[in-house]
């Protein structure tokens, strides 16, 4: 007798495939823009890595990671045309979302039942940010689909020590460093709690020895031209747009006028621009910001922690003060709200005085949670956390079924 049951993965994965080209037929990008953008174009046209310019010369990038920007350069580089290229970008990501989809449900079966597994991997699949992401030139779709390799493979090392596994991790931990800069204080935590669970050095070493050498060539760049290792440099700038005594819990956009939103650089930047192209300029320009951010916090600390307390709730919850277009849309704020509520509570019921899986995945969404809340909150930063939250929602879930007896 055949099952239904075993048919409920397919529907989803085709309902999954099924609202993502609904969202790029009807909500596409139509122009690589902002910083994308003008990333693509100089290494279209000067074949220099460069996000900024002084006075109209492109001078070499440490503010963004390399890996989405070299994404787009490639791809552009075998479909010349613009809608072309953008189709094909948006169908890649199309790909790698719905593999999203097959690797949560491979992580919720390793911590729950078929039938919970199920229902968090349909609403994986059908949240509506989730969906929505695909269609925009944006790095948040890849960067998901190497969070859901990273806490797969994680969580298949922590449980048992395999080779496939630690290589599938210690990629995925490289390339989202390349993606989003900060992963290295994830990357080396979840190593730490791996140690202190497993205590095997020789495999926390071998996976630091992989990390390392995929991001070597890029760190041996920024050490050749900026004299750091580091893959990005751009604390001050985040910090400050989240810390000056005009900012907001998402912060304010600055990207192509910080000296008129926050007035009180603008001479700092205006000597550094005198001075012509130079190839530290990134990092000058962030240590001034960084400068400038620490003496607004030193002025006024209790006005910064009340704001740090606001961003944590509002990443945590939701932002009661946001300017982002639709951000109140149901069809946003609803999903947000509930997935929300649940998590919380999931860090509530599920937590223990105990160096277990469980408390692993509390530890990393309450880490984030806390670093991000230094700096600004962004719509799009829940987005990223949304395979952790609806792992602490089946927590909810089947503790509230436990007390029902169901």
């Amino acid at each position: 007798m055949i099952k239904i049951q075993n048919y409920f993965l397919p529907i989803i994965i085709i309902l999954s495939i099924i609202v993502r080209v609904i969202s790029i037929l009807f909500f596409r990008d139509l122009n690589v823009s902002n910083e994308w953008g003008i990333i693509l174009n100089n290494l279209e046209n000067y074949n220099i890595l460069s996000v900024h310019s002084v006075q109209g010369v492109p001078v070499p990038n440490i503010f963004m990671p390399p890996l989405y920007p070299f994404f787009l350069f490639v791809i552009k580089n075998f479909f010349v045309d613009l809608d072309l290229f953008l189709w094909t970008i948006q169908f890649i990501q199309l790909l790698f979302g719905v593999i999203s989809v097959y690797l949560t449900y491979k992580i919720l079966l390793n911590l729950f039942s078929k039938n919970l597994s199920l229902i968090g991997t349909f609403v994986f699949a059908i949240f509506p940010l989730n969906v929505y992401a695909v269609s925009q030139i944006s790095s948040i779709t890849i960067q998901i689909f190497l969070l859901n390799l990273f806490i797969y493979s994680f969580l298949k090392i922590f449980m048992k020590i395999n080779y496939k596994h630690i290589i599938l991790f210690s990629l995925s931990s490289g390339l989202l460093m390349l993606l989003r800069g900060e992963y290295f204080v994830f990357v080396i935590l979840s190593l730490i709690y791996f140690y202190i669970k497993n205590k095997k050095l020789g495999t926390v070493v071998a996976i630091s020895l992989i990390v390392i050498l995929l991001i070597s060539p890029y760190l041996y760049r920024n050490y050749k031209i900026f004299g750091v290792v580091t893959i990005t440099k751009s604390s001050g700038y985040n910090l400050l747009k989240g810390n000056h005594p005009r900012t907001k819990v998402e912060g304010t956009g600055m990207f192509s006028n910080i000296d008129k939103v926050i007035p009180e650089v603008k001479q700092e930047l205006d000597e550094l621009k005198s001075k012509g192209p130079q190839s530290k300029y990134d990092l000058l320009q962030d240590q001034i910001l960084m400068e400038k951010a620490l003496k607004f916090i030193k002025e006024d600390p209790s006005r910064y922690i009340k704001l740090y307390f606001k961003k944590f709730l509002a990443f945590m919850f939701l932002d009661l003060d946001s300017s982002y277009p639709k951000y109140y849309s149901p069809l946003h704020i609803v999903p947000k709200i509930m997935i929300s509520i649940f998590s919380f509570l999931g860090v509530i019921t599920a937590f223990s005085m105990r160096i277990n899986i469980t408390n692993y995945f509390i530890f990393f969404y309450l880490a984030n949670l806390g670093l991000f809340s230094v700096f600004f909150i962004l719509p799009r930063y829940s987005l990223s956390l949304l395979t952790i939250q609806i792992i602490l929602s089946l927590f909810t879930i089947k503790k509230i079924r436990s007390l029902l007896k169901l």
